[in-house]
């Protein structure tokens, strides 16, 4: 049985059908981040699937996002008798893709998962027109199929999907769902394939035009997805819409996103509501400055910071006793994990420099800690003290002139691994082509319940409940 049910029958007045949105623990980025093992894996296969995806680049490119950090999912059918999948629904593109059985056995993403067999199916029916498509840190290829697709009571008759034989890059090495459904317009859609909800519109499968997202924040909490209406249960007070500026993602317009009475957003800017990213993400000199003003400290200075703190004094005896830099690290336990391995050869590096000039210990270890200081500021993934949140200042962003606000709990991810709890920026920068671009992905989604409404062309907000 897939994990949704349906609310209304097709005798009510409006037929509202409810999806569980599953949480995952840890998004893949997480995994990758704490499992030595997983992120060996993925750098052995990015360098072996390298060639094959260098071939998909310049494909259909879906930049706003690269599902490292997709953070819930739905379960689907797909064939007659369904084969079950786990889906992101993702507003920030429009093809459905899974994997296919017909993926060579050396392709390892597709080892991982749960693959679609068309042989299977008496609903099936060939298409075989080429698919490719291009993400941030990893892409897809393969070729389309037709079949009927399950989403709890519904039957979408003659969806046509992918059958992704290829998965190049480390994107889905980690992931905890096998595919994609995207739920953005048929403009952006490859081969033009009409996306999943386009069909469930033509087919009168609910009788308004309209689906939303509760994302529950809390831990182990999972959500839901509404198709046909909104879930009262979820919100409270009013909604404040946005009209559409683009029909592409769902595009709209902000006011204002300020942070200390400086704002980010001056006369305004693009924006999107992204339910395939956990994040809030905007342009890196914007976001850097952000983190800077919420306490936030980049992943490499972290380590960084952490190596000085620890081994100091025994990298600086390892120098003298003239020990290779790689020996020095490898010794110390930081490699291979490329992030410590990384600052911990470049803290060799100064202290070999600061002895050739013969500076004191105490000098070192200050030129060490400037080091630190010094590298690639917070645009990336950033930590912040769990015991500051208190002191952290509110971020407000502003939609059709009314103000939303999100506090440090809400805009910091906390994430529990064996005993321990890292709280993480919710802000993360990235620099789209057509942008800039701010993304309003799960940390402000599940702060605010978000209704897709395509009849009035327009997105909703209203406070979560």
């Amino acid at each position: 049985m897939l994990s949704a049910f349906v609310l209304a029958s097709a005798l009510s007045a409006e037929a509202i059908v409810k999806f569980k949105l599953n949480k995952m623990e840890m998004t893949a980025r997480q995994q990758m981040k704490r499992s030595h093992k997983l992120q060996t894996l993925a750098s052995d296969w990015e360098d072996f699937s390298k060639r094959s995806h260098e071939k998909l680049l310049g494909s259909s490119d879906v930049t706003v996002h690269n599902y490292m950090d997709a953070q819930y999912y739905i379960d689907i059918g797909i064939g007659n008798p369904a084969q079950s999948f786990k889906v992101v629904p993702d507003t920030g593109s429009s093809n459905l893709w899974v994997p296919s059985k017909q993926c060579p056995v050396w392709e390892l993403p597709c080892d991982l998962h749960t693959k679609y067999d068309s042989s299977q199916s008496t609903d099936y029916v060939k298409n075989g027109t080429a698919f490719a498509i291009q993400y941030g840190s990893g892409a897809c290829s393969g070729f389309m199929s037709q079949d009927t697709i399950t989403i709890g009571g519904l039957k979408v008759k003659n969806q046509l999907f992918a059958e992704v034989t290829k998965e190049p890059g480390v994107a889905f090495i980690a992931a905890n769902f096998d595919g994609i459904m995207g739920l953005a317009f048929d403009s952006i859609a490859v081969n033009h394939a009409p996306p999943v909800f386009y069909n469930i519109m033509d087919q009168n499968l609910v009788d308004t035009n309209v689906f939303a997202f509760y994302l529950n924040r809390t831990a182990g909490g999972d959500g839901e997805l509404v198709f046909g209406g909104t879930d009262k249960a979820h919100y409270t007070g009013d909604f404040t819409y946005v009209p559409l500026t683009n029909k592409t993602y769902w595009e709209f317009n902000m006011d204002a996103l300020t942070v200390q009475g400086d704002d980010f957003c001056k006369g305004g800017c693009h924006a999107i509501a992204d339910s395939g990213t956990s994040l809030l993400a905007g342009p890196t000199e914007a976001v850097s400055e952000i983190n800077k003003r919420i306490g936030a400290v980049g992943v490499l200075e972290g380590e960084c910071d952490s190596l000085v703190e620890m081994f100091a004094d025994k990298i600086i005896d390892m120098v003298l006793a003239k020990i290779d830099e790689e020996k020095i690290c490898t010794s110390l336990g930081q490699c291979p994990n490329p992030i410590s391995c990384y600052a911990c050869e470049g803290l060799v590096k100064i202290v070999k420099a600061q002895l050739a000039k013969e500076s004191s210990r105490t000098m070192i270890k200050h030129e060490m800690e400037k080091v630190c200081k010094a590298l690639p500021a917070s645009t990336g993934e950033a930590t912040v003290d769990c015991n500051k949140l208190s002191s952290m200042p509110n971020v407000d962003i502003t939609l059709a002139g009314k103000k939303f606000t999100l506090t440090p709990e809400q805009y910091i991810l906390q994430v529990s691994a064996g005993g321990q709890t890292e709280c993480i920026s919710g802000f993360m920068g990235i620099d789209v082509p057509a942008g800039p671009l701010w993304i309003l992905g799960d940390v402000f989604m599940g702060a605010y319940y978000t209704v897709f409404d395509f009849d009035n062309e327009q997105v909703g907000f209203a406070t979560a409940a």
